[in-house]
């Protein structure tokens, strides 16, 4: 497979992932304005929606009372992103997707013994919430008795995804992760499966690749907690922003209050208009409202320029500059300048604008 055919398996056997939880939990699939929703308790997820049209299924997650909901998608999708923001929705992580061909797959680690089979996983090690959810297999190693990690891998068409890897805090850098991984390798290869494929932490992605998975590329996903439910003004001044529509922002004509107000699901304006890439939408408001250029924005405090770093926007880091941005600003989090945050996030483009104001 080549590495869009591998994305496409991996979204697959996530959506197939989701809805084995879900009924093993007792949930449930309900089609939405042609968006399937996958109800969990008080949950829900839009698993690789293949229309952007989600205004019914984001109205059926507020009649349902739900707590969390999540969409997840294969690739960075602005359009999509800006219609989940204005109805509440949070921009969230990206996943990072990785493939293992399994031709060959890795020797076993004889040094963790790993168990198959479904265990209760403690409170300690992430990620143990999973119910046992056939024909998904269970992998765990145990140190005294006492499960210490653990992970699942999902066949699912040829293709498996390892899912849930979690390994107590205090036992990492052990060799556990490894043994799991491998493991879950070796029965994905033994159910008939060609590839692995699973989504990446940054911690996680050295060992993935210290196994042999391959980088394919980054998604992106959204979160919806309960709040607000944004007015149609709202709706309207964040679509206008994240379309890039500067002639619909200026007829809505907002003041800087509104400005420097965030969207119910908390991403503000300005915010909105460095994920989605819209320059010209980021120059109006500026023009408009020049203090937004020194606020902090959330979730780590940092500044416009902390922003761009952490997108690679390097036009809106020229942009910020031009409008007195400063470069030696820390975020509240971890008290880094926007040039220390190219350390984790290789923005090397924005950096060297950064870099050049300070010349």
């Amino acid at each position: 497979m080549d590495a869009a055919a591998l994305i496409r398996a991996a979204a697959a056997n996530h959506r197939s992932w989701f809805r084995r939880l879900a009924r093993a939990r007792g949930g449930r699939v309900e089609r939405a304005g042609g968006v399937d929703l996958i109800v969990d308790g008080r949950a829900a997820t839009m698993a690789f929606p293949r229309t952007r049209r989600v205004e019914v299924a984001v109205a059926r997650i507020r009649e349902l009372g739900l707590r969390e909901a999540s969409c997840w998608t294969t690739s960075p999708d602005p359009d999509l992103g800006t219609r989940l923001v204005a109805r509440g929705f949070g921009w969230g992580w990206q996943p990072h997707w990785m493939a293992l061909d399994l031709a060959h797959p890795p020797d076993p680690d004889p040094r963790p013994t790993v168990a198959t089979g479904f265990a209760a996983i403690p409170s300690a090690v992430p990620y143990g919430g999973d119910p046992d959810a056939p024909p998904a297999v269970h992998v765990s190693v145990s140190v005294d008795g006492v499960v210490a990690g653990h992970a699942a891998v999902n066949p699912w068409r040829g293709v498996a995804g390892i899912y849930s890897m979690g390994v107590d805090p205090a036992r990492r850098r052990k060799g556990i992760g490894r043994a799991l991984t491998i493991a879950a390798c070796r029965i994905a290869a033994e159910q008939g499966c060609t590839h692995a494929t699973l989504n990446a932490t940054d911690e996680g992605e050295l060992l993935y690749r210290a196994v042999g998975f391959e980088s394919l590329g980054r998604g992106q996903t959204w979160w919806y907690s309960p709040g607000p439910e944004p007015t149609p003004r709202q709706v309207a001044l964040a679509e206008a922003i994240g379309f890039g529509d500067v002639a619909a922002l200026a007829a809505l004509d907002p003041g800087p209050a509104e400005l420097a107000e965030p969207f119910p699901g908390d991403t503000s304006p300005l915010r909105l208009a460095v994920v989605t890439d819209r320059i010209d939408a980021a120059r109006w408001m500026l023009d408009r409202a020049p203090a937004l250029v020194r606020r902090r924005f959330e979730p780590f405090g940092g500044t416009l320029l902390h922003l761009a770093v952490e997108w690679d926007r390097p036009e809106l880091a020229r942009l910020g500059l031009e409008r007195g941005a400063d470069p030696n600003a820390r975020d509240r989090t971890f008290r880094g300048t926007p040039l220390q945050w190219v350390e984790h996030t290789g923005a090397t483009a924005t950096a060297a604008v950064i870099a050049a104001s300070r010349s």
